[in-house]
């Protein structure tokens, strides 16, 4: 009985329950919002930090794959076709007083941040 009143009622919301509805919805809405433009901004700058470790992979292969005595130290300003990126390969020869042995490192640079790859390498 109560059902079929409350039903056949013609009355509609005031302005100010729609007013706190508005308010309610505002304030859940605010944070995950925001939370969206977090995550956006945290996967960019994680693809930018994969590029850089990808740009140091490759040139840590292709300084591997050199004769150990053409190893040297070698700095690049710009990496080709990544303009944001810098990469620089510095070479320690005679790594803890053993000439045969020399400590790589590549070092990829780009908006103030930067990875760092290290390995040793003997010679043959």
């Amino acid at each position: 009985m109560f059902l079929k009143r409350y039903l056949q009622s013609e009355e509609g919301m005031s302005l100010i329950e729609v007013m706190v509805g508005i308010t309610l919805l505002s304030i859940a809405l605010i944070p995950i919002l925001n939370y969206f433009g977090n995550s956006t901004k945290f996967t960019y700058q994680t693809g930018l930090r994969n590029q850089a470790l990808n740009l140091a992979e490759a040139k840590m292969e292709e300084v591997k794959s050199k004769d150990f005595d053409g190893i040297d130290s070698e700095p690049e300003t710009t990496v080709t076709g990544y303009s944001n990126f810098e990469r620089e390969v510095e070479v320690t020869t005679s790594y803890n007083g053993n000439s045969g042995l020399k400590k790589i490192s590549v070092i990829v640079s780009w908006d103030g941040k930067s990875v760092k790859l290290q390995t040793l390498i003997a010679k043959r």
